[in-house]
């Protein structure tokens, strides 16, 4: 891999470009590093990468070893693990709400309780999801409740 930089005082903004035969896992990864900096996240749906602002994700969630990103329209899918996202994420309104799922605070319309010691969140999209008994005092604290 070549890295070049370019310095020049007459530049408004830093621009990344990257040249590529195509995407392997390691240009992946440097992917969803650099999508975390601007607060966006690198999806890929259709085999086109987005970056996604942190903003519109409503939850992500991991399923038979892949992981997913959910917004109000789109699923899109990601290399990083639900554990290195939530080491990333933790200043942020996202938290870990079961072994499967990360949800953003922001997109929650409330949170009641369930069965088991678990509780109910429901999105502003009108989906329904678990908090798992084991992380419901991590979502109460997050909350400040």
């Amino acid at each position: 891999m070549k890295i070049e930089i370019i310095q020049n005082e007459g530049c408004k903004e830093t621009e990344i470009t990257i040249k590529a035969k195509y995407i392997d896992e390691e240009l992946s990864e440097i992917l969803a590093c650099l999508s975390l900096i601007g607060n966006t996240v690198a999806g890929v749906k259709e085999g086109v990468v987005s970056f996604i602002p942190l903003r519109d994700i409503y939850y992500f969630e991991s399923v038979d070893n892949k992981t997913f990103i959910y917004t109000k329209d789109d699923v899109y899918e990601i290399k990083s693990r639900l554990y290195e996202l939530e080491e990333k994420l933790s200043n942020t309104s996202f938290v870990r709400i079961s072994k499967s799922t990360i949800a953003n605070l922001k997109k929650l319309r409330s949170i009641k309780r369930a069965k088991g010691s678990r509780l109910e969140a429901e999105l502003v999209s009108g989906e329904k999801l678990i908090v798992s008994r084991q992380y419901v005092n991590e979502i109460k604290n997050k909350l400040g409740v």
